[in-house]
C-alpha cells in the first residue's frame, strides 16, 4: 500500500491515505469499527458527516442542507457519490465495492463503486458533476485475486479487465477499470483486498449480511 498508512484512533485502526492536500483529510476505517454514522464518529471527524441511502446504482448528489442547523445533511438522499465545493465531510459506507474519492479544483467527491456502478460509469458521472479531478484515491476493495465473478457479470467489462486464464472462473479487476476512466488524475491506490486471508477489512464475501462496513471519509476545511 504504497504511502498508505495504519495508525491508532478512537475507532481502532484507520488507514490514512497519502498526498492529500492541506485542508483536506482522508482515511478508511477497519475491522476495528463497525461503519456506523454516529456521533463518535463526527467527534473524530470534528464535523458533520454526510452520507447517503446506497443503492449501487449511479446517482451523485450534492448533500442537502439541514433548515434548522445549516449543516450536511445525513442519509437523505438515495445515491452513491457525493461532492461539495463547501467545507464538508462526506461518507462512503462499503464491504467489497471500491471506494473512489476526487479532489478537483475546490471540489470532493466521495464514490461508492461497485461493479455495477462501474459499469453504469459512476466515476465519469461524478468526475462530470466537479468539472474534473486533479487526484483520485483508490481505497480497500476486493481485488481480482478474490473477485471471481459469473460469466454474466464478466461480458459487461471490456476483456483487458477479465482474468479468464489464472483461476477456474472468471475474475474482474474493477481498480484496474475505474483507473481508466480517471481522464489523467493522479491516481493513487491502496492496492489493499478486503477479502483476500489476513485482511483488516470488513468484507460481505467473507462476512455475508451480518458483516459490518468499512467507512471512506473525505473531508475539505
Amino acid at each position: 500500500m504504497p504511502g498508505f498508512s495504519i495508525e491508532p484512533s478512537p475507532l481502532g485502526r484507520i488507514v490514512v491515505a497519502p498526498n492529500v492536500p492541506k485542508r483536506h483529510r482522508l482515511f478508511y476505517t477497519t475491522i476495528d469499527y463497525s461503519g456506523a454514522i454516529d456521533e463518535r464518529l463526527e467527534a473524530f471527524v470534528g464535523r458533520e458527516v454526510a452520507h447517503c441511502n446506497q443503492v449501487h446504482g449511479c446517482g451523485v448528489r450534492r448533500p442537502c442542507r439541514r433548515s434548522d442547523s445549516g449543516g450536511m445533511a445525513a442519509a437523505l438522499q438515495i445515491c452513491d457519490a457525493l461532492w461539495s465545493d463547501e467545507p464538508s465531510a462526506l461518507a462512503i459506507k462499503v464491504a467489497d465495492c471500491l471506494p473512489v474519492s476526487l479532489i478537483g479544483d475546490g471540489v470532493i467527491a466521495n464514490v461508492h463503486c461497485g461493479w455495477r456502478g462501474a459499469v453504469q460509469r459512476i466515476v465519469d458521472r461524478t468526475i462530470d458533476a466537479i468539472g474534473g479531478a486533479t487526484d483520485a484515491w483508490l481505497g480497500p476493495t476486493i481485488r481480482v485475486c478474490c473477485f471471481e465473478v459469473g460469466e454474466e457479470v464478466a461480458v459487461q467489462f471490456p476483456e483487458e479487465f477479465v482474468d479468464r486464464t489464472s483461476y477456474a472462473k472468471p475474475h474482474v479487476d474493477v481498480p484496474a477499470f475505474v483507473r481508466s476512466r480517471l481522464r489523467g488524475a493522479r491516481v493513487h491506490d491502496a492496492e489493499l483486498c478486503t477479502r483476500c486471508d489476513g485482511s483488516i477489512f470488513h468484507s460481505y464475501r467473507r462476512d455475508g449480511r451480518t458483516g459490518g462496513r468499512n467507512l471512506a471519509i473525505l473531508t475539505k476545511e
